[in-house]
């Protein structure tokens, strides 16, 4: 049902209190962890997650480089399986100043994608920015890109004016 009448954020806590009253919740077999990731292991996540962005990542960053950025400046909502790392929410969320938080990179390996991890990953990362004071909380898509850009969407973002196409907000 649409709800003109809140924000994205408002609906995105809507849907949360619904799926908690729900009988049935996809199972997650994963350790989910705050920063307990250090640059090696991100590195070698994103070495197993290269090939499914796009473009590769590696062909925009550096990834040892990026990797190192990541475990130093920012949030890290991981999900962990027998000890490998097996999905990564990365954001940036503590800018007190203007109160905006930015989602740097999600990515979840093959193998344990289709079990709602990254959803889940999303889920925790919206809350954390909450708990941080963040009023919005943004993230870049390429452009072409309709399935991850559906992906966030459905997790409460709306297309935003500002910015490179594929730029989406959640206020």
């Amino acid at each position: 049902v649409a709800r003109p009448d809140l924000s994205p954020l408002q609906l995105q806590r809507d849907r949360e209190a619904w799926f908690r009253g729900c009988r049935f919740r996809a199972v997650i077999d994963f350790e989910i962890t705050l920063n307990k990731s250090g640059a090696a292991s991100v590195e070698s996540h994103l070495r197993e997650c290269d090939k499914r962005f796009s473009p590769p990542l590696s062909a925009r960053v550096d990834l040892g480089d990026y990797a190192r950025k990541l475990a130093l400046l920012a949030d890290r909502l991981e999900a962990w399986d027998e000890g490998r790392l097996v999905g990564l929410v990365a954001a940036y969320l503590s800018n007190q100043e203007t109160r905006q938080g930015f989602v740097s990179s999600v990515s979840v390996r093959l193998d344990a994608e289709g079990r709602g991890l990254a959803s889940e990953l999303m889920r925790k990362c919206v809350q954390l920015a909450r708990e941080k004071g963040c009023e919005s909380l943004g993230l870049e898509v390429g452009g072409g890109d309709q399935r991850t850009q559906a992906f966030y969407l459905k997790h409460g973002f709306a297309l935003s004016g500002k910015g490179r196409s594929g730029f989406l907000r959640m206020e």
